[in-house]
């Protein structure tokens, strides 16, 4: 089964299906929102068309109160309805994942709380990326996240 992962921003949302098939997709700050929209969908369409995947999956997005903002909420909820419009227009499944779950069978058995830095941190030594910094990869390796996370999870609950 194919799999595409979308770790969603309104800026730069990082996609994967293998180590060779993924990639970012990096909307224009000049952009109004509309357009950032337009744009985003415009490539969610290439890479369903291209890539033919089985299935989707999507980062969730939640409020936490004094830790984000309710406008970047609100904003990134769009992005994933245009996302969700545009696989239901090609009949691919969607699946729903919270970052908090994907990180918890995604990187091995850790203690504690996964950041977004032990997810990088992970998957740059497992694919030997050495090449690849946090501030430009870092939406690459969530999408990965998401990918093995949803795995994980998956073995996890047929136990």
């Amino acid at each position: 089964m194919k799999i595409l992962a979308l770790d969603l921003s309104t800026r730069s949302s990082g996609w994967f299906i293998t180590k060779s098939s993924c990639g970012i997709i990096k909307t224009d700050e000049k952009m109004s929102f509309e357009e950032k929209l337009v744009y985003f969908r415009e490539q969610i369409v290439k890479l369903l068309d291209k890539h033919h995947p089985d299935q989707i999956l999507i980062e969730d997005s939640y409020y936490q109160p004094r830790r984000g903002s309710i406008h970047t909420l609100k904003a990134l909820c769009k992005f994933a309805g245009v996302a969700i419009e545009a696989c239901a227009a090609r009949k691919i499944p969607v699946e729903i994942i919270t970052a908090t779950a994907a990180r918890k069978y995604c990187c091995g058995k850790r203690e504690g709380k996964v950041t977004k830095e032990d997810v990088f941190k992970y998957f740059v030594e497992k694919y030997d990326l050495k090449d690849w910094t946090f501030s430009t990869h870092n939406d690459l390796t969530d999408a990965m996240c998401l990918l093995w996370g949803s795995r994980g999870k998956k073995r996890a609950e047929k136990k």
